[in-house]
């Protein structure tokens, strides 16, 4: 009769078995520890704009009262404007609860959910006359639907690429499709 010995080579196995699994727990443990730093205020404020319009300008300011940071973006017509529909701009404020101004930082920060302070958005220069940024771990993020406008702000305390203000449209109607795909090679004008 053979002896077969498999203790050893079921050790083996599992061995090489639990280094592909250390990989992605190890992977999962720090991404779930860096989101845990990550928050989203959403504005109370949902104005109504252009159903098909796009957002033409964005700005951050100090909103007094509270001294809380507040949003300015203007919507237009402008995506199909023209000789049958005149060109048309609405301006917005959004605020966001939550969001303080620290003076001695020049920056605005939010408390995070263990109470550590999360920046948000800084000065460019003097507070009195300065243009106000977003760091590079904060995004505002404009929803549409149907006109509908909701904004929500989202940061974290690490950078995260790409742009700073994020503008969706559920109006996936053909002519809104058109208007995205086209945006750039509108006719101008003869002079």
């Amino acid at each position: 009769m053979i002896e077969s010995n498999v203790g050893p080579l079921r050790v083996s196995c599992w061995v090489r078995w639990m280094r592909f699994a250390i990989l992605p727990a190890t992977i999962l443990t720090m991404s779930a520890s860096v989101m845990a730093d990550a928050i989203c205020i959403t504005s109370p404020n949902h104005p109504q704009t252009f159903t098909y319009g796009a957002m033409i300008w964005h700005e951050l300011y100090l909103q007094c009262p509270a001294r809380e940071l507040a949003a300015r973006i203007t919507f237009s017509n402008v995506p199909y404007s023209g000789d049958d529909e005149p060109r048309r701009d609405e301006s917005f404020d959004f605020r966001f609860p939550g969001v303080q101004f620290n003076s001695a930082r020049r920056a605005f920060f939010v408390n995070g959910r263990h109470g550590e302070q999360i920046p948000v958005a800084q000065f460019r220069k003097d507070p009195s006359f300065g243009w106000i940024d977003l760091v590079p771990g904060a995004k505002i993020y404009l929803q549409k639907e149907s006109g509908r406008v909701t904004a929500s702000l989202t940061a974290t305390s690490y950078p995260r690429a790409g742009i700073r203000w994020v503008e969706a449209d559920n109006n996936f109607s053909l002519q809104n499709l058109l208007i995205a795909l086209f945006r750039d090679f509108r006719v101008q004008p003869e002079n």
